[in-house]
Parts: structure tokens; sequence; C-alpha cells
């Protein structure tokens, strides 16, 4: 049996991993950018709250339809091209878009964007399961988690101060570079890290979907991972408005409070690499959402109550996204290792269906019209309580170990 990544040379392996860093983040940013403009498209499309919260939700099953494709694709012809032509036709929809076009057309045009970002997407994280394995790939999978992370812990900010000084149209310019950037990384750094050995035909590749969908671990954790990563885009499709609108808030403040948020999530990652291998990962899971949990409920009855604020919205937001995100790289590596020799199918499969799932509870969250933020601590209470739900009530045995 051969070794991943044996096929690769060392520095094949470190222009490959410097890659992923670059190309992990487009998705992310390409999501989160320009939320702090959803309450300004609003305005300037004339345009409902669920009609401009459409422009995120579209990507994103979009997002999530093409991770689900990419899988199969990518382990079939290869991560490089179709990240490479992917990525172009990225970088066309997003001047497309920069070019404000009629709202209809706007959000059709994100949907091309959440699809073919999907490819580079999966292609670049599967460069994980490509080059690493054992020990050596959960390390990895925990720099590309927080390579992944710096798209929505960035890019908000980002978006916010371009708002500001531009108008809604300049983040979608600065995605547009961001794209070629990628596509020349793809095209210039990024080896192909797929191993030639492993041969197999594109229907074929998309059957393991059906191992994937019946497999007692690997169903079970993508479905918690899906809802417990629900907490994150459910702020980001309904905070804009309870912030900017409600809260009379500008994008800026907007974009560094996801900045702190963003980095409250990167810091749970972190936490969770310094206490895993001391404490059993079950453990971990069980505190990490019983907490948000307790945390969702009590924010209920205060909204409920008469409790609204930034300090309200953003404080024991902040404790969830911490709490969740020392979940998720134990789960997105559990899945992982369950299909070692599928790595892009594999990645591609939890992805997408986790922002599927986001979306479908998101959407449903934004059709609760509210003054106040109860539907976001509703959906917070569902998702949190899933997640505990998902993974002890069907993967306890898995997770029981520490991680060394």
């Amino acid at each position: 049996m051969t070794a991943h990544g044996d096929h690769l040379s060392s520095g094949q392996r470190k222009r490959a991993f410097i890659s992923m860093l670059i190309m992990v983040p487009l998705g992310g940013a390409a999501t989160d950018i320009y939320i702090p403009s959803l309450p300004a498209m609003a305005h300037f499309f004339d345009a409902s709250r669920f009609a401009i919260q459409s422009t995120l939700l579209v990507f994103m099953v979009c997002y999530g339809i093409g991770q689900i494709i990419a899988g199969p694709l990518t382990d079939t012809s290869g991560r490089r091209v179709p990240t490479l032509l992917s990525t172009s036709v990225f970088v066309l929809a997003s001047v497309g878009i920069a070019l404000a076009p009629p709202l209809w057309m706007v959000i059709a045009l994100r949907g091309v964007q959440g699809f073919f970002v999907a490819c580079a997407a999966v292609g670049a994280r599967a460069i994980v399961a490509d080059c690493y394995e054992g020990a050596e790939q959960t390390k990895a999978a925990n720099w590309m988690t927080m390579a992944w992370a710096t798209g929505p812990i960035l890019s908000p900010a980002l978006g916010g101060y371009l708002q500001a000084w531009f108008g809604w149209t300049a983040s979608f310019w600065f995605l547009a570079g961001f794209g070629a950037i990628v596509v020349l990384v793809a095209l210039l750094i990024l080896p192909e890290t797929r191993d030639p050995r492993q041969e197999s035909r594109f229907v074929q590749a998309f059957r393991l979907y059906g191992r994937m969908a019946t497999d007692r671990v690997y169903l079970p954790t993508a479905l918690g991972m899906a809802c417990l990563i629900s907490v994150m885009y459910g702020f980001e499709v309904l905070a804009p408005f309870y912030i900017q609108t409600d809260l009379k808030h500008d994008p800026i403040f907007y974009g560094h409070l996801q900045l702190i948020l963003g980095c409250l999530w990167l810091a749970g990652n972190f936490f969770n690499r310094i206490v895993s291998p001391h404490v059993k990962v079950i453990r971990i899971i069980t505190a990490a959402a019983g907490i948000s949990l307790l945390v969702s409920l009590l924010m209920l009855v205060l909204d409920l109550s008469g409790v609204f604020s930034v300090m309200a919205l953003a404080v024991p937001a902040g404790i969830v996204y911490f709490l969740m995100a020392m979940i998720w790289p134990n789960g997105y590596s559990k899945c992982l290792g369950r299909f070692q020799d599928a790595g892009g199918s594999a990645n591609a499969l939890v992805s997408g269906l986790f922002i599927i799932v986001s979306a479908f509870f998101a959407a449903f969250a934004s059709l609760l019209q509210s003054a106040t933020a109860w539907p976001m601590w509703l959906l917070y209470i569902f998702v949190t309580a899933a997640t505990l739900v998902f993974f002890l009530g069907f993967l306890r045995r898995e997770f029981d170990y520490k991680v060394r």
C-alpha cells in the first residue's frame, strides 16, 4: 500500500501547500466580503430585505451544489486544470456584478459565482488529502481551516471600508482581482497533486457519494458539521440588517464586528489544537455544543423580553462562534479520513452539505421578519441542539479519543 503524497517531491508538496493557503480563502471572501453592503444594496435596488438576502442564499445553494459536482470532477480530472478554468469563469461573473446590472441578474451571477468558485474550493481542500495522512493530515487540516477562516474574518471588514469609500460594487471588483490571483497561482505555482495511480472515471467517482451517504460515520458527521456552521451563516445573512438598519450603525462598524467574530472562530480552532491532546474529543464536542445551546436559549428569552442591542447580539454570538469552532476541525478530519483515496469527493460532499443546509436554515430565519433578533436565536437553538444529537447520538464512540 502506498503512502499519500509519495508521488510528490518535497518541493512539490511545499508549493501545493502554499497554493492551498492562497486559494482556500477565495470561497469565504466571495461569500462574505459584500455582506456590509446588503442594506446599501436594498436601498440601491429599492428591494426588500429578503430579495437582497437572496443574493447570498442563491450563492450558497449554488456553492453547495457546485462542490458536490466538483468532488468527482477533481478526483477524475485532477485539481489544477478544473481550478484554473472554473476560477476564470468566477472572475468574469464578478466583473459582471460589479457593472451593476438589474437585481435579477445580480442574483443569477451570484449563482454563477457560487457554482464555479466551488471547484477551486474543492480542489484546494483536496490538496490536504493528496499530500498528507495521519497526524500530518490533521495538522494540515487545521492550517487549511485557519486559512479558510481568513475569508470570513478579514473580508467583511474590508468590505465595510469598500462600501464606505466606493459603494457596493467595489467588493465585486476586489473579488475579480482575487480570482485573477488564484488563476495565476493555479497556472504558475500549483503542481498537480492528485495521484495518477488512483484512476477513476467521473461516474465511478460520483457513485462514491452513495457509499458516503450510507456510511455510519461520514454522514452523521457531515450533518452535524452542517448544523454547527449554520451559526456563522445565519449571523451573516440576518445580522447586517439588525445592526445597520435597525440599530443604525454604519458598514465599517459592522465589518469590524464581523472581524472580531471571525477572530473568535479562529481562536476556537487554535484552542482546540491545545486542548484536544489532553481531553477526549467527545467531551470537547459535548461541552462546546451544550454551552452554545444554553447561551442561545438564554438569548431568545432575553430578546423576547426586550433586550436588543449590539452587545446582546455580538457577545453571545461570539461565544457560540468560539465554541462551535472547537468542534469543526475534529469533524472535518474525521470525514476526510473515512475516504482517504477520494479526498476531492470526501471534502466536497461534506462542504456541499453544510452550505446547502445552512442556506436552508438561514432562508427560513430570513422569512421570519422581526424588529429584533429572536429569529436568529431560534435558528441557533435548533442547530446547536441538532449538533448535539448528531455527535452524541450517532458518533459518541467514534470521537471518544484524544488527538495525539
